[in-house]
This record gives C-alpha cells, structure tokens and sequence, in this order.
C-alpha cells in the first residue's frame, strides 16, 4: 500500500475545510509538517543530517508517514489555515490535533525502530 501523497492531502484538507488558499500555499505548509516529521521523529533514529526531502515535490509526491497516521499532514495544514485566518480558538484545536498525531506516530515509531548508537561500547574504568 502506497503512502499519502501530497495531492491527496491537499483534497482531505479543501474537502473538510473549503479555503482561499492557493494549492502552492498549502504545499509549503506540508513540506513543513514532512520537516517536523524528520526532525522529530525519523532523523534522530537515522542519525542523517538531513532529510532526504523529494527535490521535486508535487502532488504527486509520497509523504513519509503512512496509514493510519497520515492524518497528521491534514491536522498540520488546517492549523496554518485557521492561523492565517486569526481564528485562534480553530487554530488551537487543531493544534492540539497535530500534537497527539505526531507524538502518536512518535511512539511508533519509536516501537518499531532502534535508535541510533553514538557509542559502540561502553566503558568502563
């Protein structure tokens, strides 16, 4: 099974929450949750510098995370909507839907993967 791409999140999100705006403005706002995804949860087990981000990043592109924790994408981009709007309260919400998707997909993450090892042994004197 395929993951997300970011074409289908930007239906889910102008589906549930009709907005002004543009397809690119909503991307952008994705693109930071793939960050936040990598920086927070993949990248310190991988120990990478980096995230390999797609370098052509269109509707078309598969997102990290999979199902059932997708959603995560979703709750980041109404957030940045209801921000932009001023609707604080909305904002808030989602907010806090964002959070427990993330730190949901966190702790599976973290289940399922072994962190990186810094030292190869310990020693001791």
């Amino acid at each position: 099974m395929a993951n997300l791409t970011v074409g289908q999140v930007l239906l889910q999100v102008d589906a549930l929450l009709p907005n002004q705006y543009t397809a690119e403005e909503k991307c952008r706002w994705i693109r930071q949750a793939e960050g936040f995804v990598w920086e927070e949860v993949i990248g310190l087990h991988k120990g990478e510098e980096n995230a390999p981000m797609a370098t052509q990043w269109d509707e078309d592109t598969e997102l990290l995370v999979a199902a059932p924790y997708d959603e995560l994408y979703r709750y980041y981009v109404e957030a940045q909507i209801h921000y932009t709007n001023g609707e604080m309260n909305r904002y808030n919400n989602a907010c806090v839907a964002w959070n427990n998707a993330l730190l949901t997909y966190r702790d599976y993450y973290c289940r399922h993967h072994m962190p990186r090892q810094k030292v190869k042994a310990l020693h001791l004197c």
